[in-house]
């Protein structure tokens, strides 16, 4: 019983609780950071881990956002780029297959794509009534 009360036990003891409770402090931080770059209440979730410790921490790996605002905002670039690709290079809707701006008719599956305009001779979308270029009725 002496081990426990000499001054190199509590010396110990006391060390080991202060990076214990670093450790938690540390915890607590990295989860306030992760939540902040996931677009989550950084405060919140700092609480929750301070409050109830490793189960805070199991918790907020439960319920946190699923992926960073970087990748996210990244994401939507990517989408909005292809997007604009697929604009200026447009598809069939029939055969999906790559066609001209001003094609008439798909040469792949013979879906027509435009109206031609009886005056000018210009390429038309199919729901338009006059042509925007000579002012024709269609």
């Amino acid at each position: 019983m002496q081990f426990f009360t000499s001054p190199i036990f509590k010396l110990g003891l006391n060390v080991t609780i202060f990076f214990l409770i670093l450790l938690w402090l540390s915890v607590v931080y990295w989860v306030y950071r992760d939540a902040v770059r996931r677009d989550a209440s950084g405060i919140f979730w700092a609480v929750v881990a301070l409050i109830f410790g490793f189960f805070g921490l199991i918790l907020y790996f439960i319920l946190r956002p699923p992926e960073l605002r970087e990748d996210a905002l990244e994401r939507e670039l990517e989408i909005e780029a292809k997007e604009r690709l697929v604009e200026e290079n447009p598809h069939c809707p029939a055969c999906g297959k790559r066609v001209e701006v001003d094609f008439l008719i798909c040469p792949y599956c013979r879906k027509k794509l435009k109206n031609s305009c009886t005056q000018c001779g210009r390429s038309l979308q199919l729901n338009w009534i006059v042509c925007p270029y000579c002012r024709y009725e269609t």
